[in-house]
């Protein structure tokens, strides 16, 4: 069994540098459903659930090692005169993937698609519904396996001068795409990890952002 009950579907790493005074305890957050600011909450209690993603003792030791490597990635891509690796963009780009497919926001689209193929299929609903834990389980297997998706994907580091910093959510690892809004070929048609034209946004910190794009077009 995994030995951490309350796991984070946004790491405390992640959400560290958008703390106050980077400090990793508490963080002003706005809860758009409720239309509500809330000063100093605390970051242990954000975004998280009782085993979220499952009791499986080695997917909980998968994700912690990719979680670590991210938080030292952290301390030395902050550091004053920093260009990105090779290495460091291949973990950003991993890490990536594993918050764009395990977020609770994620699992409710999975969730969501599943309750529209039901209802396409069978109209008695005597087929079985896709819970979102289950869901959330299932997007993990599925990191596991296609971590290469998104290996072939160039990465930089933007760097905001501006007054207005970036934030950060609970749903951080945003994907788009410049491609498939402009070309007649794909009107209609939806996007997904392995399109041409990807782009992967994640915000790294207020001032520092994260993008990996496909340079081929």
């Amino acid at each position: 069994m995994a030995s951490n009950k309350n796991q984070h579907f946004v790491p405390r790493c992640h959400l560290r540098s958008f703390s106050l005074d980077e400090a990793g305890l508490a963080i002003n957050l706005y809860n758009i459903d409720r239309s509500r600011f809330i000063e100093r909450a605390a970051v242990r209690r954000q975004r998280s659930g009782d085993y979220f993603y499952g009791k499986d003792p080695l997917l909980e030791k998968a994700i912690r090692t990719t979680e670590d490597a991210y938080g030292s990635a952290l301390l030395k891509i902050f550091g004053a005169g920093y260009v990105l690796s090779e290495s460091h963009g291949n973990l950003l780009k991993t890490f990536w993937l594993l918050q764009h497919l395990r977020t609770e926001a994620a699992s409710r689209r999975s969730v969501e698609m599943s309750d529209e193929i039901r209802a396409d299929m069978d109209a008695s609903g005597a087929l079985y519904r896709l819970e979102i834990r289950e869901a959330v389980q299932i997007a993990m297997k599925t990191f596991a396996q296609s971590m290469g998706v998104v290996s072939d994907l160039k990465g930089c580091m933007v760097r905001n001068c501006s007054d207005t910093p970036f934030v950060t959510s609970d749903d951080p690892a945003v994907l788009t795409n410049r491609w498939y809004p402009c070309s007649p070929k794909t009107k209609g048609s939806s996007f997904g990890l392995q399109a041409s034209g990807d782009v992967l946004l994640l915000p790294l910190s207020p001032t520092v952002l994260f993008i990996a794009y496909d340079n081929g077009l």
